[in-house]
């Protein structure tokens, strides 16, 4: 009977020695979840508005119940929330209740019976500038993959993950950046889908270019403590560079991030985003970044020199007797995505219009006054000018004469040629003035108040003797504004193509 007590006091000091080990053994590690911003010393307030810590913090929310919403406030940086939500380990603390001390069940300082959604936030905050602050632009350019086409880059569960290109355009990152950086010192000019507005009117060639270079990608959708999750890690290189090919800044960063509610796509996209923020926002790099923007030492043109020859305008007694030469001189470009205008500049071929009109593009019908149509070779072009040159194999054409853009004044009689949106209807001249001379992102814009429609994109602005001082690049309309529209000037035209021209003797 003695060696029966003695037995069942060994097993009881055993159990509640067990049930003090289990529930109390991490006891004296950190309990809590742990707070981090991107600028150290930010404010945490709890839902009633009290202070809790600075940032880094290790919050213990164990003593709380249900959905806990948390604020992160600093000065100068826009407040962000947090949500912690408690969830309880019923199995787990049944088990031990069983197995050791039921009462145990309800000891909660310990934190053993709980789990959370997350174990660690790191907080991106905003910093907030004024509205005069100098901005920076940003032109994004398509993200370039390392990354095999094909390629297995994970696991989902116990099924292979192979990577697909076509499934990461870069609508993966653009989005989530415009969002992210547009509120700082820096304008991004491409954001929209018709972004050839933006990039022709704000863009130059001083605007920093960002390329995202994915060097390595592994992703895998695990399961853990019966919580499934997505895992990415990753090498990524920014690199800042101008459209002369010169690179001005080059950063590469590796990271590894999961999250129970994001795909791989958008983890990644998250995970670029803050990468780049973290980059950019330093002041050394801005600053970098804001003098090259203003530099001039980068030529406009991308282009070794082309010489043209072009006859000199005949003069006219009637006006409709000079606009029917000048006709001659315009065509209609057409492509299976649309149609623009454009015109000789040369009797042997070479032709002038929008690199809008031609994106993308290496060859295009061109149908002449005639209705005759001819393929033409897309010989250069630049985006941010928006202006292309093209090439058509023959002679004899109607070249039009383009004249120093200088020489246009405000008020003066012009009128543009092109090709409306209807192509049956044929080509439309309408006339007007010029308005003004517009300064945008460091290029002059002819503007003017000539009726421009959709289809005379590309055709020729000229004067009352029939010279061109510019090309019809777009129209732009909005509350308050009627049809102003926006003509790139001969000067510029020539020299971001590199032209040099002749008059023939």
């Amino acid at each position: 009977m003695r060696k029966q007590i003695t037995l069942v006091a060994t097993i009881t000091a055993l159990f509640a020695s067990g049930c003090a080990t289990i529930l109390d053994s991490n006891s004296k590690k950190p309990k809590g979840i742990y707070i981090t911003t991107n600028t150290p010393n930010a404010k945490v307030f709890d839902s009633k508005n009290q202070l809790i810590g600075t940032t880094p913090l290790l919050y213990n929310p164990v003593n709380k119940t249900g959905i806990q919403t948390l604020s992160i406030e600093k000065d100068n940086y826009e407040s962000q929330k947090i949500t912690i939500d408690k969830l309880e380990k019923a199995g787990f603390a049944f088990l031990d209740a069983m197995l050791f001390c039921i009462p145990c069940i309800v000891d909660y300082p310990t934190g053993n019976i709980y789990k959370f959604n997350q174990d660690t936030f790191s907080v991106n905050l905003k910093r907030i500038y004024s509205k005069d602050v100098e901005r920076v632009s940003l032109l994004f350019e398509e993200t370039q993959w390392k990354v095999s086409d094909g390629s297995r880059i994970g696991l989902s569960m116990n099924d292979p993950v192979y990577f697909k290109k076509s499934s990461y355009n870069s609508y993966i990152y653009k989005s989530l950046l415009c969002d992210d950086q547009s509120y700082n010192r820096y304008k991004i000019i491409n954001c929209n889908d018709d972004s050839y507005k933006e990039n022709s009117l704000l863009a130059n060639a001083n605007t920093i270019q960002i390329t995202p270079i994915v060097n390595t990608l592994k992703s895998n959708f695990l399961k853990e403590k019966g919580v499934y999750y997505t895992k990415i890690d990753a090498s990524i290189t920014w690199k800042f560079s101008k459209r002369s090919g010169k690179l001005i800044k080059e950063v590469t960063e590796n990271f590894s991030k999961k999250s129970e509610k994001a795909d791989t796509k958008t983890l990644l996209a998250r995970s670029m985003s803050e990468m780049l923020s973290g980059i950019i926002e330093n002041d050394t790099t801005f600053n970098l970044l804001l003098t090259e923007g203003k530099s001039k030492e980068d030529p406009i043109s991308l282009y070794s020199e082309i010489k043209i020859t072009h006859a000199k305008t005949p003069i006219f007694r009637k006006n409709k007797e000079l606009i029917a030469y000048l006709m001659k001189g315009v065509v209609t470009i057409k492509h299976d995505e649309g149609h623009g205008s454009g015109f000789f500049i040369s009797e042997d071929g070479y032709l002038i219009t929008n690199y809008h009109v031609i994106k993308n593009k290496t060859q295009v019908d061109v149908q002449l006054n005639e209705s005759v149509t001819l393929t033409a070779d897309v010989v250069r072009g630049d985006e941010i000018y928006d202006v292309a040159l093209l090439k058509i194999s023959g002679q004899n054409f109607r070249g039009l004469s383009l004249i120093n853009s200088d020489s246009a004044q405000t008020g003066e009689d012009v009128f543009a040629i092109g090709t409306p949106s209807d192509i049956s209807l044929g080509q439309s001249v309408t006339k007007g003035i010029i308005s003004g001379k517009r300064k945008i992102a460091e290029k002059i814009y002819l503007q003017t108040d000539v009726t421009i429609n959709k289809g005379n994109s590309g055709g020729p602005l000229l004067n009352e003797d029939g010279e061109v001082i510019g090309m019809v690049t777009m129209k732009l309309m909005g509350d308050g504004i009627e049809g102003i529209g926006f003509c790139v000037p001969s000067n510029t035209i020539l020299e971001v193509l590199n032209i040099k021209t002749e008059t023939k003797k």
